[in-house]
């Protein structure tokens, strides 16, 4: 499996979640996710095919394990995910491997689903508000297709395009830090 996405940056998250309301989306409740993102070689860190990146993620009470590979667009990555018992653990696991804590990312994020469309309305310490727009597809699906869709539903959800992100949030944390 793997997911293609395209993220956009928005004014307010409350008008942005009342117009979603409006199309007859259900909003879930506040889900308070903490990010920790490792990869091998923290002075050596790139977005290109191949790439790959590990999370921890503590999501309310639940802690998963993430590994993401790119592909070779950049709203593309396969991705493996599992449940674990312990976010500390679990950090602790993958500097003991031998991977090196890169950034840590804090947002609170609502989700929904619009045509299949999962979406993600995101609150971002240090970054602001955002909206992700997503599709979890089999590996064999062309990537363009998806894009394509996501392009109609951000239009059709009056989503201001010209504001898409290229960047993930551990990047542009990363940059801000730096």
């Amino acid at each position: 499996m793997k997911e293609i996405e395209k993220k956009y940056q928005i004014e307010d998250n409350d008008k942005f979640i009342q117009k979603l309301e409006g199309f007859g989306c259900e909003i879930s409740e506040v889900n308070h996710q903490k990010d920790s993102i490792y990869v091998s070689d923290i002075h050596h860190i790139e977005n290109t095919p191949g790439s790959l990146f590990l999370r921890v993620r503590k999501d309310n009470d639940k802690i998963e394990l993430n590994a993401k590979k790119h592909e070779k667009v950049m709203e593309a990555r396969t991705e493996v995910e599992f449940e674990v018992s312990s976010y500390e653990n679990a950090n602790h696991f993958l500097e003991f491997i031998g991977f090196e804590k890169w950034v840590e990312v804090r947002k609170k994020r609502v989700h929904t689903f619009y045509k299949d469309c999962n979406i993600c309305i995101d609150e971002v310490e240090e970054l602001g508000s955002f909206v992700e727009l997503e599709y979890v597809v089999e590996d064999d699906v062309l990537e363009e297709e998806i894009l394509k869709k996501i392009d109609d539903i951000a239009k059709e959800l009056g989503i201001d395009t010209i504001k898409e992100v290229h960047q993930y949030y551990d990047e542009m944390i990363a940059e801000r830090n730096a």
